[in-house]
Parts: structure tokens; C-alpha cells; sequence
């Protein structure tokens, strides 16, 4: 039985690295090569801190007088002009061109922006408060686009491509490492907006694929796969803030660590201070009030004077906003999205584009079909965790529940305190694209509960390779379409 079950896992292994290899990598490539500049979420941005960490810029800073086009505090990093504008430029769209141009016409223009004589401020106050580790994959392979004479244009496809590199070698670990829920990590770096994402320079892509590796080695249950899984969480949490509450990931795992509480603790502890660091450290060079607007008078939540006027998102005013009315800010997030809750899951699939393309229907039914399916396959194989007692068992889902509720609730709180006007009663600037990377969470979830042989687990892995056959099917199509009609 021993001989049979290494046998399954070794099959599914393989199956599960040659389905990313084959279906997954080609496509991110593909998106890397043809998505043009500036058409995923933030790009451009993504690209300036590219560019600043190349420049040795640990972190943004803030100017002291603010952006014209705003009057708001102005905050951002230093870089090459000639980058952005190519960027910006997307596929030419606003190109000085006739209407009539061809979309090659416009590419050939975008491709020609030249390199600015100089560095100088490029203002980006959202990504230039983002810690620099993610970046490096994309800055080093945009060093080696400058250095082979390559101009702003090219040398931007050639830091997508160092993070496609990244994403495939750690999908490829991720894939190979994993104690279990191997299909629904494949789902996960599969989904349509991982792909996107994955071939772009947002930071978003590699952060994906770290998460799935670091859950792929807690569930290992080795002293090995602990601490590697401790310190991409800890990668994680110092990109991405809100996802500090896996901090208490480690504290589920006792049987990994063969070891003391204090050790235990220690991990947590190592994913929690790095972000709380970071944070504080933005908070004191980098930060400014996000969403510009035309001045507004507070919403209901706010308990001060009604007839003040705010032009952005004040995090001290929404702040005094949580103090007041904590209960209902922190049940905002059921509240807003019940009237359209198919929405947010649709967008945790993948609304590409710069927010404005919009799948075939039939793909996202195949990936939430998928996704289940690769749920049902946890609820059908052996469990990551072997407590002495169910009351353990308890206790360590409930820890692993807590975390990935923590970290959701923490990132609406966040879009609440910097891109929601003070007082609604409602969060804006919530996009699916930051929850996936807590799906791999589910394989410390859910355990055995369905009495199937594993030898007919291969089933659960029908609905996921149809999936990603169709998405392979029709992705590059919608591309062309969309970009290159």
C-alpha cells in the first residue's frame, strides 16, 4: 500500500509540473511578448520602482511641494522618463497618430521613445512605498536590456520576462515540493489573472508564486519546509503588509518544527516585525494621501463636523472614522458585495486588461469549476497535519481560519483607509487580484473527509486541465482582438 500511494504521488508530481510547463508557462510568455506596456493594473508604476531598484532605491521618498496636476503631496522614485512614457504609452493608443493608424503603426511609435538624457522624479505613490525584494528578478533583467543597448520600450519586455523567470522557477519548486494540495496550487498559478499578472512587471505575479511555495513547503511537515515556508511568508507579509496575519500559519504546524513553542513563536515573529518594520518606515518617507479628487463633504460614517470638505482619502480621518464605528466598518465588506457577490469571484478569476476585459463566460464557470474540484481533491487525500487528538486538530484550523480571514479583513481595511472617501459606507479600490494568494491556504484547510482510494484521485483533475486547455485555446485570441485588431 506504502509503494502504491509514493507511486500515486510521484505520478501526480510529475503530471502537475508537466501541465505548468506545457499550459500555464507558455501562455505567461506569450502575455509577456504581446500584452502591451501599461495594459495590466499599475504597470507603469511597477515598471518606475523597477527601474529605481536597478538604481540601488531601497525605498520612494516624498516631495515637499505637491503634483501640479493634483495639488496633493506628491510621493515616488527615481528613474529614466523614456521608460515611463513607454509604459504609459500602452500600444500606441496615445500616440500623435491619425485615428486611422494601424495598431502596428502606433506600436512602431511607442517602440521609438527614446531614452530621457537623465534620471529624475517619477511620481508613482502607490508602488514607491512597496519593499524592493519582489522587484529584483524584473531589475536585473532590465539592467541586461540597457546594457545590450536596448531602448525603453524593449528593455520594459525584457523585466517582464525576468519575472516570468521567476514565476516559472518558483512554480516549478512549488510544484515539485508540495506535501499535498498540488492540484490546487496548479489552479492557482493557472488562473487567468495569475497568467496576466505573472507576465507583466507588477510585483503581483512573483508574489503569487511565492505564496504557493511557501504553502507548498508547510505542507511538507520537515524542519526544511518550515523555515523555507517561514521566510517567503515573511517575503510576503514585507511586500504586501496586510498578509502579516499568516504570522500565526506557523503556530499550526507542531509536528513540522519537532520543537519548542519558543521556536514556534520565533517564526511568527519573523513574518510579523520585517512588515511592521517596513510599514513604519513608509509611513515616516513615503506616504501621502491617495485618491486626488474634487473636494467632497464626508459620508454618514463620519462623526465630525459635516460641513468639512475633503479632496483625497485621509487614512487619520478614516481612522477616527474605525474608532467610532468599528463593528460596521469591519462588517463593510459582506455588507458591499452581497447585492453583486458572483462579482468579486469572477474577479478573483480574472478581469484582465486594465480592468476592462472581461472573459467568456464559459471560462469562468471552467475555473470555478476547477477551483472546486481541486478542493474536493484536498477533502479526498490524506490530511498535511497528524494531530494526537481531535481537540489539536480543532485548534489548528481555527488558527489556520483566523489567519486568512485576518489577512482579508486587513486588506479591505487597508483600500478603506487610502482609496475610500472619508465617511462612506462602503470600500473602494477592491480588486479579486488580492486574494489570490490566499487560496494555497485551503491545502492547510481542509483535510480528509471523503472515504475515496487515492488511486481514483486522478478524476478531480479532469475539470482543472480542461480549463486551462480552453484558457490556452482562447486567450491568445482575445489578446489579438483586443490589441492588435
Amino acid at each position: 500500500m506504502t509503494q502504491r500511494s509514493d507511486r500515486i504521488r510521484l505520478i501526480e508530481r510529475f503530471v502537475a509540473l508537466a501541465c505548468f510547463l506545457i499550459l500555464v508557462v507558455p501562455l505567461v510568455v506569450y502575455c509577456a511578448w504581446k500584452v502591451p506596456l501599461g495594459q495590466v493594473p499599475d504597470e507603469p508604476n511597477h515598471i518606475a520602482r523597477v527601474d529605481s531598484v536597478l538604481r540601488g532605491e531601497v525605498i520612494g521618498y516624498r516631495l515637499k511641494t505637491p503634483n501640479p496636476s493634483t495639488g496633493a503631496p506628491n510621493a515616488g522614485v527615481t528613474g529614466n522618463y523614456g521608460l515611463i512614457y513607454a509604459a504609459a504609452a500602452g500600444n500606441g493608443a496615445n500616440a500623435p497618430l491619425p485615428a486611422s493608424a494601424s495598431a502596428q503603426q502606433r506600436l512602431a511609435w511607442a517602440k521609438a521613445i527614446p531614452w530621457s538624457p537623465a534620471p529624475g522624479f517619477l511620481s508613482s505613490v502607490n508602488t514607491a512605498a512597496y519593499a524592493p525584494i519582489a522587484y529584483i528578478p524584473a531589475a536585473l533583467a532590465l539592467g541586461v536590456g540597457i546594457s545590450r543597448g536596448d531602448g525603453p520600450h524593449d528593455a520594459a519586455l525584457a523585466a517582464r520576462f525576468g519575472n516570468v523567470i521567476a514565476f516559472t522557477i518558483l512554480g516549478c519548486l512549488a510544484l515539485l515540493l508540495a506535501g499535498r494540495g498540488r492540484l490546487l496550487l496548479l489552479v492557482t498559478l493557472g488562473l487567468p489573472i495569475t497568467i496576466w499578472l505573472a507576465g507583466s512587471c507588477n510585483q503581483d505575479g512573483v508574489l503569487i508564486a511565492v505564496a504557493v511555495l511557501a504553502l507548498a513547503l508547510l505542507t511538507r511537515q520537515d524542519r526544511a519546509g518550515f523555515w523555507g515556508g517561514t521566510i517567503l511568508l515573511a517575503v510576503l507579509a514585507l511586500q504586501k503588509p496586510p498578509f502579516l496575519t499568516l504570522m500565526l500559519l506557523p503556530l499550526v504546524l507542531p509536528t513540522a518544527m519537532r520543537g519548542t513553542w519558543a521556536k514556534r513563536i520565533s517564526a511568527a515573529l519573523a513574518i510579523m516585525i520585517p512588515a511592521v518594520l517596513w510599514s513604519l518606515l513608509v509611513m515616516w518617507h513615503v506616504s501621502v494621501p491617495l485618491l486626488p479628487s474634487a473636494i467632497y463633504h464626508p459620508g454618514p460614517l463620519w462623526a465630525g463636523d459635516p460641513a468639512l470638505v475633503f479632496h483625497s482619502a485621509i487614512p487619520a480621518a478614516q481612522i477616527s472614522v474605525l474608532l467610532h464605528h468599528p463593528l460596521t466598518v469591519a462588517l463593510l465588506p459582506l455588507a458591499d458585495k452581497i447585492p453583486t457577490i458572483t462579482t468579486p469571484f469572477a474577479d478573483l478569476i480574472g478581469i484582465l486588461g486594465s480592468y476592462d476585459i472581461r472573459l467568456p463566460s464559459r471560462l469562468y464557470a471552467l475555473f470555478s469549476f476547477a477551483l472546486l474540484s481541486a478542493a474536493a481533491a484536498l477533502l479526498t487525500s490524506a490530511p498535511v497535519m497528524s494531530h494526537r487528538s481531535i481537540a489539536a486538530k480543532c485548534w489548528a484550523w481555527a488558527l489556520v481560519l483566523i489567519a486568512a480571514l485576518s489577512c482579508a479583513e486587513l486588506i479591505y481595511l487597508v483600500e478603506y483607509l487610502t482609496w475610500t472617501p472619508v465617511g462612506f459606507n462602503r470600500i473602494d479600490g477592491i480588486q479579486g487580484r488580492y486574494f489570490v494568494p490566499l487560496l494555497p491556504i485551503l491545502a492547510l484547510l481542509l483535510g480528509r473527509v471523503l472515504p475515496i482510494p487515492a488511486r481514483f484521485g486522478w478524476i478531480w483533475w479532469i475539470l482543472p486541465l480542461v480549463a486551462l486547455i480552453a484558457l490556452d485555446a482562447q486567450l491568445p485570441g482575445i489578446i489579438t482582438q483586443y490589441y492588435y485588431r
